[in-house]
């Protein structure tokens, strides 16, 4: 694993009514998580966090969806990744780390696998681990 530089928790609501079975709910976005490079994800159920910083609860499972992080040139990168397998409590406390790569979070999206599983209002948090171009230059200085 290798360290944290930064970090910045997000929250993916699912709306005001259940999810369907297939339906993609795309991430909104954060000023902060413009510009920056991906490095990981963690994921979090309602065992770690029972209220989403919104005031809303966090899902009990992570079994029924799955996550698609684009970069900015709009590919998909990571694809229907499973979103239990970023949870560390269930992963013998390992965070799944990528070799980095420009995000584009307001293209990215949670797709439910399961109808039924999630019910209005409920929130998925994800810790997005990154960096940015100037941290790059900082670090990059300091090998020198």
């Amino acid at each position: 694993m290798k360290p944290i530089l930064r970090s910045y928790l997000i929250e993916v609501n699912v709306g005001s009514s259940a999810p369907a079975q297939g339906q993609n709910i795309s991430f909104q976005d954060y000023p902060q998580l413009r510009d920056i490079f991906l490095c990981g994800i963690i994921a979090q159920d309602s065992g770690q966090v029972t209220k989403s910083p919104s005031g809303k609860a966090v899902v009990t499972t992570l079994t029924d969806a799955t996550i698609t992080i684009m970069d900015k040139f709009n590919s998909e990168v990571i694809f229907q990744y499973p979103a239990y397998d970023l949870n560390p409590a269930d992963q013998s406390g390992f965070y799944r780390d990528f070799v980095p790569f420009p995000m584009q979070l307001t293209k990215s999206y949670v797709t439910i696998m399961n109808t039924g599983t999630y019910t209005a209002n409920q929130s998925f948090l994800f810790n997005i681990l990154y960096y940015t171009a100037k941290d790059a230059a900082m670090l990059g200085a300091r090998k020198k």
